[in-house]
């Protein structure tokens, strides 16, 4: 397969491809307009990635692993890369919105790490969604109801190597625990997250957002 190059708007053929679950090799090139070239067994690899994904790539000559979604146009064959699992499901689950393409759904993966994503979509925070450059009020509002209750397809995101825990924020890792601790108890994914959405406050641990949710359910 030849180095792909810089895609054209976002008009799609078909849903994201399943070819390719991952790369790995050594960096050629990085760039700041999140531009990736990785080298595999010789071939280069040109691949659009995330601004979060961008940090994380290590430039010290390392093997680098990268998970990738091909996505297929009218007219070409475009890679997107992602530094784990977590952040191309959340790649897909984006591209799942009506009028969500995948120009957008990098842009709000370069905006927000995964598990503050998690967050921003368990609490319906369009504002937040609407900070997002190339999402309107109507695509936060979209992007928010359609998701909310979608959440847990997204699995954690691995932390920074060396930094074990710490890529998750205090509040998502509130807002997620609460979460799931509704489900257990037998309420419905969309109905915890409702109940999540109104009574979240920056701060609140997850023991007392659990309380406060179930006062809202019962």
């Amino acid at each position: 397969m030849k180095a792909l190059g810089a895609p054209g708007p976002d008009r799609r053929s078909q849903h994201p491809g399943g070819m390719y679950d991952f790369l790995r090799g050594s960096v050629a090139a990085l760039n700041n307009q999140g531009q990736l070239s990785l080298e595999v067994n010789g071939v280069g690899y040109s691949l659009r990635i995330s601004e979060q994904c961008r940090k994380r790539i290590p430039l010290d000559g390392s093997t680098v692993t990268v998970h990738v979604r091909l996505i297929v146009r009218e007219d070409d064959l475009v890679l997107f890369g992602f530094q784990d699992a977590a952040e191309r499901a959340a790649f897909d689950l984006l591209m799942s919105v009506q009028q969500v393409g995948p120009s957008v759904a990098l842009a709000v993966l370069s905006h927000f790490p995964v598990d503050d994503l998690r967050r921003v979509l368990l609490t319906k925070d369009t504002a937040a969604l609407k900070k997002v450059k190339g999402v309107g009020p109507k695509s936060a509002e979209r992007i928010a109801l359609e998701l909310a209750d979608k959440v847990e397809r997204i699995p954690e995101s691995l932390p920074l190597p060396g930094q074990a825990g710490a890529a998750r924020s205090p509040q998502a890792a509130a807002v997620a625990e609460a979460h799931r601790a509704l489900v257990v108890l037998g309420f419905s994914p969309k109905d915890a997250t409702d109940a999540l959405a109104k009574v979240a406050q920056p701060g609140i641990g997850g023991e007392e957002l659990l309380r406060a949710a179930l006062g809202v359910l019962r």
